[in-house]
């Protein structure tokens, strides 16, 4: 146990020796711990408005469910393994027994879920206002990171029970859809039992005594909203003893484990390793990382030179599955909903479904052109083979995210004119994140930590945003005023175009010199 506990203590160690590994490592680092540092200090400094009464436990309640779900239906539905290949390797080829392993897993679920947690509640303090002080929020986080503790904990029961009774997994995912199908059913009825209103259905359904009864995530919810309220004694304590009573147990069930899960944990360690190094490199997973391929043949004509390229990128879209393609539309909906359910202007909604889009496209596949040899071999311009390489995606992007806009403002509304200016809006900008991000590569290599390149590419986003709202000021002299939206959307959508060519001129040496090949 004394070595399970020195490597522990050695991989956090190297991960913050990693951290100030260069000046710049040393400088970005600081800067962001700095601030977020500095934000978390300001969430409870300044003077930050109360989400009252349902308000703040039904956001609570939808938060912590939406994260649970989405993280269980992740796990399950692909194999990315339990351990790192250094981890794997120095566990199942040294003079360790098998429950030294599980313990060791077991052990080290405690920091990440802590970290997923403090990710999940960074932003609470803004939306609960003064109701929740210093001391209340490290209590929230430690609840919230018990029920993240209970996921990881019963999916690597679940994996390793799976090695040996093969479809286990499957079984468990299929007992996931019946739940969220039950839960589903329950507000719908809610919904009939409101007058089809979404926002009193979704008040009703998180507020009601027995949502406090669902496992984990009503749990969660209660414990939180009872420290909120001052109901020690008869709401956090029974929920919180949930939560720390099925750590316990699902605890003793993985060290109890007798399935031999050496060899597929180690193969499967590969790909957990391959998705380390996607967000070390791009701050992202690639989407075929997390997505399981198709094997039937799929059909795409095929051009030549630059274009060859778009090409091969359409063929391995086809290749992944339907839900993994439109899971920038899902979670469009999701927002909407989202926004529905809580009352929210459209203006938010659209700000969080361009904001979700604009994320998961870090994970589309042209990220990985960029550090293959065969592109650099391409007899083609190089300025061609930048924009080929991005095109698949960005028209994955604007489709999937104008999809999602378009649904948005017909639930709340919105007029045709207006939808095409929100579209546009949309489009206009996510061609000029694509290239900003495609600039960043340009400048600082493909070396670069995961920090330094989210660090660099927010700022190019930043800059280049600087002529977009300069031509918005220079039509509103114009206009002598605030012109209506689309002649707005339209002066961005040109500036913006121009301004991602102008990024992709200069970064056309991407593929004059190979210097991201790794």
């Amino acid at each position: 146990m004394r070595a399970m506990m020195f490597l522990l203590r050695k991989s956090y160690a190297n991960k913050l020796k990693r951290a100030f590994s260069s000046l710049l490592s040393t400088v970005l680092t600081i800067l962001a711990v700095g601030g977020v540092g500095l934000t978390f200090v300001m969430a409870f400094r300044i003077d930050r408005p109360l989400v009252s009464g349902a308000g703040a436990e039904t956001i609570l309640a939808g938060l912590v469910l939406m994260i649970g779900l989405i993280l269980y239906n992740s796990f399950l539905s692909r194999d990315t393994g339990i351990l790192t290949m250094a981890d794997a390797t120095y566990m199942f080829t040294g003079p360790f027994e098998r429950r030294t392993v599980l313990a060791y897993i077991i052990i080290s679920t405690a920091p990440g879920a802590a970290l997923t947690g403090f990710f999940i509640c960074f932003y609470i303090p803004y939306f609960l206002g003064s109701l929740l002080t210093v001391p209340k929020f490290l209590v929230v986080l430690l609840l919230i990171s018990l029920m993240f503790g209970c996921i990881y904990l019963s999916y690597y029961y679940i994996y390793i029970v799976d090695t040996e009774k093969t479809g286990f997994k499957k079984k468990a995912r299929y007992v996931l859809f019946a739940f969220i199908g039950l839960l589903a059913a329950a507000f719908v009825v809610q919904m009939l039992a409101n007058g089809l209103s979404i926002t009193a259905a979704g008040k009703k359904y998180f507020t009601h005594w027995w949502y406090n009864w669902v496992p984990l995530f009503g749990w969660t919810k209660w414990a939180i909203n009872s420290l909120l309220t001052g109901n020690y004694l008869t709401g956090l304590l029974p929920a919180a003893s949930l939560l720390v009573l099925t750590n316990i147990a699902l605890g003793i069930a993985l060290y109890n484990v007798k399935a031999d899960f050496y060899e597929k944990t180690l193969e499967d360690s590969t790909n957990l390793q391959k998705l380390m190094e996607d967000y070390k490199a791009n701050g992202s997973a690639d989407a075929r990382s997390l997505a399981k391929l198709r094997k039937k043949a799929s059909f795409v004509r095929y051009y030549e030179g630059a274009a060859a390229i778009f090409s091969r990128q359409v063929l391995e879209n086809k290749k992944i599955s339907f839900m993994s393609n439109m899971r920038q539309v899902f979670v469009g909906i999701f927002y909407i909903i989202i926004g529905k359910v809580f009352g929210l202007d459209f203006s938010f909604v659209f700000a969080m479904v361009s904001f979700g889009a604009l994320s998961m496209s870090l994970g589309d596949s042209w990220h990985r052109d960029f550090k293959k040899p065969y592109v650099y071999l391409i007899p083609a311009g190089s300025f061609q083979k930048v924009v080929f390489s991005v095109l698949p995606g960005l028209i994955k992007s604007v489709l999937s995210g104008s999809v999602s806009i378009a649904l948005g403002a017909l639930v709340f509304n919105i007029g045709a004119q207006q939808i095409l200016a929100y579209v546009i809006i949309f489009a206009s900008f996510s061609i000029l994140f694509v290239f900003a991000e495609v600039f960043t590569y340009r400048i600082i290599g493909g070396g670069a930590s995961a920090m330094v390149v989210a660090f660099m590419r927010i700022l190019f986003v930043m800059a280049t945003c600087i002529p977009a709202l300069a031509v918005l000021i220079v039509v509103m002299i114009l206009f002598q005023g605030v012109p209506d939206l689309l002649t707005i959307s339209l002066g961005m959508l040109g500036i913006n175009i121009l301004s991602s060519a102008l990024l992709a001129f200069f970064s056309r040496g991407i593929f004059e010199k190979s210097e991201l090949m790794s």
